[in-house]
């Protein structure tokens, strides 16, 4: 009987979820990298530095470069272990039940590719997100980050061996 009497109550909340992942998608699909600059890292290289202030769980900038299978990503390992030159930036993952990889060696101007690894003081974090049916590997903030601080991520590697050629890997 209280219907007959008061009116429905709705939520004026927006749908925070389905926004960001708009945003997100928007973002990814324009390719679009704002508020990020390429310097030079001591000791690494080059490395991606905020040029803005970023909130936790927001939208860096994508893992970019060619999506392939499990099987064509072990052969270019092997190649690319031997070609020094080339480096490698290879990202497996599981999508759909299958392995994936994207290989992001060659120079393309994105800079997902030239986010350096912190193990203990990362401030981003790799997520894999569908968009149009297509798996797609973006870094999101993990904690409030300010303008002029380097964009890491802890790359995963726990290998003893590779630890051990790589000492940078320890940090």
């Amino acid at each position: 009987m209280a219907a007959e009497y008061f009116e429905r109550r709705r939520s004026k909340r927006t749908n925070i979820k389905g926004d960001k992942q708009k945003v997100r998608e928007e973002l990814l699909l324009s390719g679009r990298e704002d508020g990020l600059e390429v310097r030079e890292v001591e000791g690494k290289g080059r490395g991606v530095f905020s040029t803005q202030n970023f909130s936790r769980g927001q939208f860096v900038c994508e893992y970019a470069g060619e999506l392939i299978d499990n099987e064509t990503a072990k052969r270019r390992e092997l190649f690319y272990e031997e070609k020094t030159e080339y480096g490698c930036y290879m990202y497996y993952f599981n999508f759909k039940n299958k392995t994936l990889c994207v290989d992001a060696t060659a120079e393309s101007g994105r800079l997902g590719r030239l986010m350096n690894h912190s193990r203990r003081k990362a401030n981003c974090a790799t997520k894999l997100v569908c968009v149009q049916g297509k798996p797609h590997l973006i870094l999101e903030t993990i904690r409030d980050v300010s303008e002029g601080e380097e964009l890491v991520y802890d790359y995963g590697e726990r290998s003893r061996e590779i630890m051990e050629d790589h000492e940078w890997l320890k940090n």
